[in-house]
Parts: structure tokens; sequence; C-alpha cells
């Protein structure tokens, strides 16, 4: 894939984090020419992280940035850069950050002509009114796993306005059981929050979803739609079309790294 599109990508990436912290009751979101910073307000590692922007010249000076932040604030958090230039690398192993997890697949396929229908089961809604957000938020948090009464702190009803930005909930016998959200920025179309109750999975029901975040994207004329895949969700995806174009590497600071986990 050509540097400008995977440009793109990063762009649709942190602009999608920056929705989801900027419009919370604790959330910030910075950003400079050679870092973003993403930062949940809460003690959870995976929602707090740095973003080094390629290119990085000084990746252990960027890295220093970000690691004054979080821990001015007490926050646990992680350093994330797309892996494509050992050069990040290596001067931030020298000063003793670590992988410890998993690099996160960013995957992307061109915009399909049409979408296959969603399971007779699944009603498909937007997401418009504050009732329906919080329905929804709930959802979303169960299905990650995070904890249900944080949801309240994210994804705020100001988002229902924002062009570019729609919300889709998956819905049996009333309730909501799935959920997407479509960001997007010019010809990129970035799903999100892509999450199914565990009652309700392998109906199919998150592959529909994805789905109708995709076709949200193709009516506002993306040509690309992207996500970020689990584990789980990978092979999901690419059965969808979606191709593995790169991947975001992340980092734990020194001390943190040498903590047992």
């Amino acid at each position: 894939m050509d540097p400008e599109t995977l440009d793109a990508l990063d762009y649709n990436y942190l602009d999608g984090s920056r929705l989801s912290v900027a419009y919370s009751a604790r959330g910030e979101y910075l950003e400079r020419r050679h870092v973003a910073i993403v930062c949940c307000g809460l003690p959870v590692e995976q929602l707090n992280w740095g973003f080094l922007k390629p290119p990085c010249e000084d990746p252990a000076a960027t890295a220093g940035e970000v690691a004054a932040y979080f821990t001015g604030r007490k926050l646990p958090f992680a350093l994330s850069y797309r892996d494509t230039d050992s050069r990040l690398l290596e001067p931030l192993e020298r000063l003793g950050w670590q992988r410890r997890r998993e690099p996160t697949p960013g995957m992307a396929r061109p915009m399909p002509a049409s979408i296959p229908a969603p399971p007779p089961s699944l009603a498909i809604q937007r997401v418009r009114t504050p009732e329906e957000l919080a329905a929804f938020r709930e959802a979303a948090f169960l299905g990650f796993g995070y904890p249900l009464a944080a949801a309240r702190l994210f994804l705020d009803d100001r988002l229902l306005a924002l062009p570019g930005v729609s919300l889709y909930s998956g819905v049996v016998d009333g309730t909501v059981v799935a959920t997407s959200l479509l960001v997007a920025t010019g010809d990129v179309a970035g799903i999100y929050w892509v999450a199914t109750l565990e009652a309700h999975r392998r109906r199919g029901y998150g592959e529909a979803l994805t789905w109708a975040a995709v076709d949200g994207g193709r009516a506002l004329g993306c040509g690309i739609a992207s996500l970020q895949a689990s584990k789980a969700g990978r092979p999901v995806y690419a059965r969808m079309g979606f191709e593995h174009v790169l991947d975001y590497a992340h980092l734990l600071p020194p001390a943190a790294a040498k903590e047992p986990r």
C-alpha cells in the first residue's frame, strides 16, 4: 500500500481515537506534528497511549514527552507506532521500552458495490437519540469487557451531530446486542466499536454491524474501509475481504515493563 494511503489510515485511526476520548467526561486528546496523545482519564492502559507519527525524527525524545504526560497524571499507558520502520524501535529498546502485547493489525478493503443482508433475526438501526446512544454504550462496553460503570463517561451525545460520524446498533427482540461506529475522513471509512454481547456471538451479528458501517462510508463517498482487528475478529474480517496492510506496535515504558503481568 502506498505511503499516502497509509498516512490516511493513520489519520483516521487517530481521529477515531480522538472522538472516543475527547467527547468523554475525563478524556483528553493532544496532537503535535510528531506525536498524538490519547488519554481516557482512567487507569486503563489500552485506552491511554501516545502515537509516534511518521516520520518521527527523535523517537527517544518523543517517547519521553509521552511518558512525562502520563506519569504526571499517574496513569498507565503504552507507546504506539506504525510498525514499518525498525529505526523507531532500536533507540527505544536501548532505553528499556519493551513490547508486552501483540501488535494490532490494521486491515483495509476497497468499497464494495453492495453489502450482504443481515441475519433475519437482527434489525440494524442508526443511533439518533440520547436514549439509543445509552443503549449503544452499554452493549459496546459489555461486548468489549470494559467496566460498565465507565460507559456513561464515554461517547457523549454530541457525537450524534458530527458530520462523518455514524453509530449503528444491532437489535434482537428489542435489545441492543451488537454495535459499530463509522468515522469517515476523506476517502477512508474507519470502523470502530464493533462489539457483540457474549450470549449473541457466532451468529453473524458483528459481521453485519461491520457491513453497516462500511455501507455508511460508501454512502458518504469513501473509497476504502479500514479497521483494527482483534485476534478473534481478524478471520471474520479477512472473510469479508479486508486485507492486512499494517501493524500498530505497542510498547510499555521501562518501569512498567519490569513489573509482573
